[in-house]
């Protein structure tokens, strides 16, 4: 499912752009998970560092976990524009959303 609705995805938001090209915000379902996407989608360690991160140091809690990742990915410093958020639910339903990164000019007081 992943292989055939992201790149059609990509492709409407910016030609060039391809899913290595993003960030990942994977639900930290498991090692097996994570090293499945990573393998299938032909993605690179970086891609998944706050998903592995998050997974290190609080485990798999459930779907929302995925929100954790978000959270972590927003505070590391090297960030792409896009990012895909993929979460698993009961009997292994997916949920998936196409993000884009955007950056808050500070505001001074």
């Amino acid at each position: 499912m992943v292989q055939s609705l992201l790149p059609s995805i990509c492709a409407q938001v910016r030609g060039d752009l391809g899913v290595a090209d993003c960030d990942w915000a994977l639900h930290p379902g498991g090692q097996a998970i994570i090293d499945g996407v990573q393998r299938v989608m032909g993605l690179a360690d970086e891609r998944l560092r706050a998903t592995r991160e998050i997974y290190r140091t609080r485990g798999n809690s459930s779907s929302p976990t995925v929100l954790a990742v978000l959270d972590r990915l927003r505070s590391m410093d090297m960030r792409k524009e896009f990012v895909v958020a993929t979460a698993f639910g009961p009997g292994l339903s997916v949920e998936m959303s196409f993000l884009r990164s955007c950056s808050i000019p500070p505001t001074s007081h």
